[in-house]
């Protein structure tokens, strides 16, 4: 049995050293230096590891931070464009030209844009206004003849522009940078000597030789768009430089000159000077400052009352409408149930006036709205055709489009996207909406209305009344008779 074992063991033994361990596998297990320094110092090869693992992973850190602070910078440079570009035009008191806004220009386009003239930079690119383009030449050289204008004298004009264009360009809310200086300063020349010649030739009554009656319309239309404005410090500069009298007062000033030309409107009629006007920055602001003069001095409220009726609501409720002799629109008054409201002339350029005068005040006298509440409280007392036909018979609306439903059509599309959180009229409209409400005042005019609405229906209805009361005491005198 040993001699079994010892043969199995001699067996195992002999298989051992034929077949070694790992076999198909190489290790190497390094020298024995190596061996011992591992065994001494058994977190060297782990830190060698970390280093580079750590190498890698701030090599990462340092690419992913570099990758940031360019995306930093890149947005910070964008960020300082934009405010530099709006320190330079919309921060500084001057900027007074603005883009209509697209809630208002989305109503109605048309009653924003030039039909045949482009004025400042805002429409140059428009290529339906190019043929004016030549007459605008064609001005300017008429303007350097008639005042001898050499080349020097020339260029003084041109430098002149060239001094304020920095103020010129921040007088318009956009952008302007895509336009190059030179062209800039060309525009601004010819646009300001075709206003000038304009204005001169309208009130010499020379315009006719010049222009299709058409086109003199339409060029006085598109002088008073708020998109088509040249700011006046710059047209004033080149005035006075070729009219040097009228800084002495011994010619006509620009600012008089723009307003004789607008003298066709009521409400311009009673300004005499241009005191009152005084400090108007371009034709819009100008229109805004006249139909304004004279107004009655009127404070804003936060969601003030509105007018809750019409205009015939309002007579059926005993209310009496009376017209006044008074140039200023909005003095509009309500004393012992009269309402007094000046006239107020309805032609074909009343609806692009209004809404870019509206506009302007949107954007330049957001809480001096006093036209926008004006029209508000217009549009508050006009409902229909019959509300208009109400106040044209009161002499207040002056129809000049013979049809009242097209002057209601026109007031009540006014206030699209107008916001109504400020207005002037808050406490008219509280007193007359007060005395809507009186039951007393609504049965006055109840009666009124019914039974004396002329003098023949009146008559007719007091005889009814007497004749009722003699037959009511003969009815008595007859029952005593006959007890």
């Amino acid at each position: 049995m040993n001699n079994g074992v010892e043969k199995a063991s001699v067996s195992n033994m002999e298989e051992d050293k034929a077949s070694p361990p790992n076999k198909g596998k190489r290790i190497d297990v390094g020298s024995a230096s190596e061996v011992d320094k591992d065994i001494n110092n058994p977190s060297t090869s782990n830190m060698e590891r970390d280093d580079t693992l750590n190498a890698s992973i701030k090599g990462k850190d340092i690419e992913s931070t570099s990758s940031i602070e360019y995306v930093n910078r890149d947005i910070m440079e964008q960020l300082q464009t934009k405010m530099d570009s709006l320190t330079s035009q919309q921060d500084r008191a001057v900027c007074c030209i603005y883009r209509v806004l697209n809630s208002l220009r989305n109503i109605k386009p048309k009653s924003y844009t030039p039909r045949l003239i482009s004025i400042g930079p805002l429409h140059r690119s428009n290529t339906r206004l190019k043929a004016m383009e030549k007459q605008k030449v064609r001005y300017f050289t008429e303007f350097t003849k008639r005042h001898k204008m050499d080349k020097e004298k020339i260029s003084d004009l041109v430098s002149s522009i060239q001094k304020k264009e920095m103020a010129i360009r921040a007088s318009y809310s956009e952008n302007l940078t895509r336009i190059r200086r030179s062209d800039f300063i060309q525009m601004i020349l010819l646009d300001a000597v075709f206003v000038i010649e304009f204005m001169k030739d309208s009130n010499h009554q020379t315009l006719s030789n010049k222009f299709e009656p058409w086109m003199i319309f339409d060029i006085e239309e598109d002088l008073m768009l708020l998109e088509n404005q040249l700011p006046f410090f710059i047209i004033q500069e080149i005035y006075d430089q070729v009219n040097p009298a009228s800084q002495d007062g011994t010619a006509t000033p620009f600012l008089d000159l723009a307003t004789l030309h607008f003298r066709k409107y009521t409400f311009s009629q009673g300004v005499q000077t241009s005191s009152s006007v005084k400090g108007s920055r371009h034709f819009t602001d100008l229109l805004r400052n006249l139909m304004l003069n004279g107004a009655f001095q009127r404070s804003y409220k936060i969601y003030p009352m509105k007018l809750k009726y019409s205009a015939v609501m309002l007579r059926e409720a005993g209310v009496k409408f009376q017209v006044t002799e008074d140039k200023c629109p909005v003095n509009i008054e309500f004393e012992e149930g009269v309402l007094k409201i000046p006239q107020l002339e309805v032609d074909h350029s009343f609806e692009r006036l209004v809404r870019n005068i509206m506009a302007l005040e949107q954007c330049c006298y957001p809480s001096e709205a006093y036209v926008c509440s004006y029209i508000k409280f217009m549009d508050n007392l006009i409902n229909s055709a019959e509300d208009v036909g109400l106040l044209v018979r009161k002499g207040i609306i002056l129809n000049r489009l013979g049809d009242d439903a097209a002057v209601s059509n026109i007031i009540n599309h006014f206030c699209e996207n107008i916001g109504d959180s400020y207005t002037c009229f808050g406490d008219i409209s509280e007193k007359i909406n007060g005395h809507s409400e009186s039951r007393f005042n609504r049965m006055k005019a109840t009666l009124k209305l019914v039974y004396f609405p002329n003098i023949w229906r009146g008559t007719a209805t007091v005889a009814a009344a007497i004749l009722l009361i003699l037959t009511f005491i003969q009815t008595i005198a007859s029952v005593k008779s006959a007890f």
